[in-house]
């Protein structure tokens, strides 16, 4: 029978395919959140086989299933990914069948596959008319507990009048251990597999890792960590086969499990191996199912840091109750991230919609989560990470595995979804304006990626060691000297100091005291140059504030003197040392270099490393108001107008949001949009100003290097802004600026009076 796929959006929420694996191939992805006390794990998916193409802990170096590119994983992952194997004795004869596996064994069969998606979790559902058999898969990963894990359960079900005799292996024909990195894999699959181990199958559940960590070094490293697999039903454990040669004998591809199907009764292997070969992990059950009846497998995949942790964790977690538990948890979890939203519209569709646009704001841009200090909230952007969907493979995407877990994000990204925050969280006030008009340098520019907010113990007041024992406050004390995430120390706590249980039984506590004595340090990284229009979105941001607390333009603006500059060693190279010549033209390569002499000064800073200093860089920190910052960037960006005077010129080696557009720079581009946008902050300063009422004698104080190039600007601002002589001024005032800039401000500032800024 042809079928054909077909989509629906359920009433309960629920995205359905049908014949979803002959539909054209997508990918997509689970939220990867666990919750506030949870550790989260990346799970990707396809619509081919069982869906879950890979998944892991942390990033792509730390997998469990091994992360592949859209393409490859639409051709592997219904060889590669989870697979059902069943055998079904019939009168004259046994049949071999592979459940969602439509490769060539499929065309005996009468089959139709159901994929229902729901922002929590995946199920799949395969009703096999031929043999009077309906598999059904479901999957979701496990929120607020001290691990990360996928979780899965397979169930079974007679739809035939006749009882069905069934033996089944059910898992995954490879599953990495613990110490493999994406360059192990793709480079030296073979050679590693000596270090790979599994270990604990006496207590029928898998560890496995590297036996030591397989660096090329005198001192050998012994690996802890692991990932694990475990299966059980409502019975008990079951005891998972490891050995891929005891299932798929000389079938080395996987496409037919040749031993389980030699023998009339298969039965768990005498002898497997357990060292020096890419493990699988497969579950086996033989049943005689009734009509009607159903057989239920769970099985939980993830990793725990210790051989030891997983036993303590072991009889808790494997069992049908918490299964169910953490399921419902999960879908709480997620749908309380969307309440936020919770829309009743004549559309249930655009409702969704709603919901599942938000959740992915909040992938993109974090959660707020606020922690009360002595000294006021402590916001904390939690289940952030850049975008690593398998279409965008080239994204090196991080989700913490700690509680609170942070990750990483791109500047423009993150900046662009967390405009709404302040609309759904009021109390997050002012702290999104300060963390993104605080990463702009003095150059007009940004850093690429934003990492995990830090923080630094300040020390002076120690009040957090009453939660602690005298010799685990030591710990703690010397942990404390280095820059730390709220998740790093929880973590290090729970695994280092074993006597600090007082600490989770009060953790926000512990978090508000310690936080009430740290300060926050904005942790970022430069990327391949600067983009052209991230710096635009920060106005959106200001915007959003004002509209919620329109009362605290005065401060945000001129009173609150919290804003500094980020400090980078990578710095924008002046026109002679970056414009070429090549066969007649003029092309612009290499705008951007490292300076060595920034960068030590740089590292050898013990606090703050990134924030711009006076006496050039020796000093202290510079900090100044809001309205300084605005105009020190509008500064950069007048002064970077094209020779036409039309658009603002793509001077640092990357286009804007248009990443097609890659050539553009050394074409010496530039794009008009950023010209608006310079336009909108100019107007924003004219406009706050005439509203403050202080257009008069106030004046606010500018480095003197800014007061300078704005007076220069201001000079020639009356020329005409399409002629050459215009736009080489411009440019050299900007060069000049930089080169006093580039180690930092000399700490002099001048009065520029509001009349003047707006005149």
């Amino acid at each position: 029978m042809k079928r054909a796929s077909k989509y629906y959006l359920r009433k309960d929420g629920e995205f359905i395919i049908e014949n979803y694996h002959l539909a054209k191939p997508f990918s997509s992805f689970f939220p990867g959140i666990a919750g506030v006390w949870g550790m989260p794990i990346w799970v990707f998916y396809v619509n081919r086989g069982q869906a879950i193409s890979s998944f892991g802990i942390k990033d792509k170096d730390h997998p469990v299933l091994e992360f592949r590119p859209a393409n490859q994983a639409y051709q592997l992952t219904s060889l590669l990914g989870f697979r059902t194997l069943i055998k079904v004795t019939q009168a004259t004869h046994t049949v071999a069948y592979d459940a969602f596996n439509c490769g060539v064994s499929a065309r005996d069969f009468d089959v139709t596959t159901t994929m229902c998606i729901s922002s929590s979790g995946l199920t799949l559902i395969e009703k096999n008319q031929t043999l009077g058999l309906e598999v059904e898969v479901e999957y979701f990963t496990i929120p607020n507990d001290n691990y990360g894990a996928l979780a899965r359960r397979v169930l079974l079900r007679n739809v035939a009048t006749r009882a069905l005799p069934i033996e089944f292996l059910d898992g995954l024909p490879q599953i990495i251990p613990y110490g493999m990195n994406t360059f192990l894999l793709k480079e030296m699959s073979r050679t590693i597999e000596a270090w790979m181990h599994v270990e604990n199958l006496e207590n029928n559940i898998a560890y496995l890792r590297l036996r030591q960590d397989p660096a090329d070094r005198p001192e050998v490293a012994h690996i802890s960590e692991g990932n694990f697999y475990l299966a059980f039903d409502e019975k008990s454990l079951v005891k998972p086969i490891v050995d891929p040669e005891a299932i798929f004998g000389c079938v080395s591809d996987f496409t037919y499990p040749q031993r389980f199907m030699a023998k009339a009764k298969f039965g768990y292997p005498k002898q497997q191996l357990t060292t020096s070969r890419t493990p699988c992990c497969f579950a086996y059950r033989a049943l005689n199912l009734k009509p009607r009846q159903e057989y239920s497998l769970y099985s939980l995949l993830g990793n725990m840091d210790s051989l030891q942790k997983l036993k303590l964790n072991a009889r808790r977690i494997a069992s049908k109750e918490y299964f169910i538990q953490k399921q419902l948890e999960n879908k709480q979890l997620i749908k309380e991230i969307g309440d936020a939203v919770c829309t009743h519209s004549s559309s249930k569709s655009f409702d969704f919609y709603t919901r599942q646009t938000f959740l992915d704001n909040v992938l993109r841009g974090g959660y707020p989560i606020g922690i009360a200090t002595e000294k006021g909230r402590v916001n904390v952007q939690l289940f952030s990470r850049k975008h690593g969907d398998l279409e965008r493979d080239y994204n090196r995407f991080t989700l913490e595995p700690a509680y609170l877990s942070q990750g990483n994000g791109n500047y423009r990204d993150a900046n662009q979804n967390r405009r709404n925050d302040i609309w759904f969280n009021p109390t997050v006030k002012e702290s999104g304006i300060l963390t993104f008009f605080n990463l702009l340098q003095a150059d007009g520019y940004n850093p690429l990626v934003i990492k995990p907010d830090t923080f630094m113990c300040a020390g002076s007041s120690q009040a957090w060691s009453s939660f602690l024992k005298d010799e685990d406050a030591k710990k703690v004390k010397k942990y404390l000297e280095k820059p730390f995430t709220p998740g790093e120390l929880l973590f290090f706590i729970e695994h280092t100091v074993c006597k600090g249980l007082k600490v989770f039984e009060k953790k926000e506590e512990f978090l508000s005291v310690i936080l009430s004595d740290s300060t926050r340090i904005l942790n970022a990284e430069g990327g391949e140059g600067f983009w052209s229009d991230h710096w635009t979105y920060c106005l959106d941001l200001l915007e959003s504030y004002l509209s919620v607390y329109p009362e605290n333009l005065p401060y945000i603006l001129l009173e609150n003197k919290e804003f500094t500059f980020f400090d980078n060693g990578e710095v924008v190279r002046p026109r002679k040392e970056k414009y070429i010549l090549r066969n007649g033209k003029v092309f612009q390569y290499h705008s951007v270099v490292n300076n060595r002499a920034k960068l030590a000064l740089i590292k050898k800073r013990e606090g703050l490393a990134h924030v711009m200093r006076i006496g050039y860089g020796q000093g202290d920190s510079y900090k100044t108001t809001l309205i300084v910052k605005m105009l020190v960037v509008i500064a950069n960006k007048f002064a970077s107008l094209d020779p036409c005077g039309v658009g603002v010129e793509m001077d640092a080696n990357k286009p804007n949001w248009y990443d097609a557009l890659n050539g553009l720079p050394g074409l010496l581009g530039s794009s008009t949009c950023e010209t608006f946008e310079l336009k909108r902050w100019i107007l924003f300063i004219k406009q706050s100003v005439r509203q403050i009422g202080l257009e008069g004698n106030y004046a606010v104080s500018l480095p003197e290097e800014v007061y300078d190039l704005l007076s220069g600007l201001s000079a020639i601002s009356s020329q005409n802004p399409a002629d050459y002589i215009f736009w080489d001024e411009t440019h050299t005032l900007r060069e000049h600026y930089l080169q006093r800039v580039l180690m930092g401000f000399s700490g002099q500032e001048k009065p520029i009076t509001l009349a003047v800024v707006v005149s």
